[in-house]
């Protein structure tokens, strides 16, 4: 009987540690809902569409126009918080299991943008713009849905694997991401804007500064189309001709293609 007893010991041990790193397993498998709030604290607003993502699992979310967002993650995942034209946040998921809510206040993002001139290999609007499409690039490689699913074949499609798709192209992740695409487009363009007509560069050809400067810029600022096709010396012509102009007649205008 006490040779019995000894021989089963072992076996309980080992039953127990097992039943332990089973439930520790468990328990950080376990499912969390992570949930809140993205907004600016200066400007008071809410931020739509911030893009969420999860660093371990890869999932991927977008804030709704409340600025609330919703993803799925386990103990230790790290989640990502971006929106464009702001500095990035992230924080790490403390729960085990249920709901862990996270609000999320992001700071606007001081641009160094300061001048035409080229330093070194990259201009600091290429490495911004490299940045940036390094830091959304899980975003912006995901496909945009089109009204037909052609991947799709099956009795009844006619054989050509056409499926109209409605509810897949109109869906409110569909209409995120659309959004958030032609937020990042137009990010970049005004980057650009801001970069070849910097304050700066206005000065140095003008001489305006202050108020006249702003008043200026706000008159005469050149389209991104316009400014893709100029070379540095048409766009030095450019704005002296209209500096000129707004000297004489501060009311008169010249259109954009003059």
């Amino acid at each position: 009987m006490k040779s019995c007893r000894l021989f089963l010991v072992p076996i309980v041990a080992c039953l127990i540690a097992g039943g332990s790193a089973s439930k520790a397993f468990a328990q950080s498998e376990t499912p969390v809902l992570v949930r809140g709030q993205i907004t600016d604290p200066i400007k008071k607003t809410v931020l739509y569409p911030a893009t969420v993502r999860n660093k371990n699992t890869n999932a991927k979310a977008f804030s709704d126009n409340g600025g609330y967002y919703r993803i799925n993650a386990s103990k230790g995942d790290l989640i990502i918080v971006s929106f464009i034209g702001y500095v990035s946040d992230s924080f790490t998921v403390t729960n085990y299991a249920g709901t862990q809510v996270n609000d999320v206040r992001l700071r606007e993002q001081e641009r160094f943008l300061p001048s035409v001139e080229v330093s070194g290999k990259w201009s600091p609007y290429q490495l911004d713009s490299l940045a940036r499409a390094e830091e959304f690039k899980p975003f912006l490689e995901t496909e945009n849905r089109s009204l037909v699913d052609k991947s799709k074949r099956g009795p009844g499609q006619g054989g050509f694997g056409i499926v109209f798709s409605p509810f897949s192209r109109y869906s409110q992740k569909e209409k995120d991401l659309r959004k958030f695409k032609k937020l990042y487009d137009e990010y970049n363009r005004q980057s650009y804007v801001d970069y070849r007509y910097s304050k700066a560069f206005v000065t140095r050809v003008t001489g305006l500064v202050g108020d006249s400067l702003l008043q200026f810029i706000y008159k005469y600022t050149p389209s991104h189309d316009l400014l893709r096709n100029m070379t540095n010396e048409t766009l030095i012509y450019w704005t002296a001709e209209r500096a000129k102009l707004w000297r004489r007649d501060p009311k008169a205008t010249l259109k954009e293609d003059q």
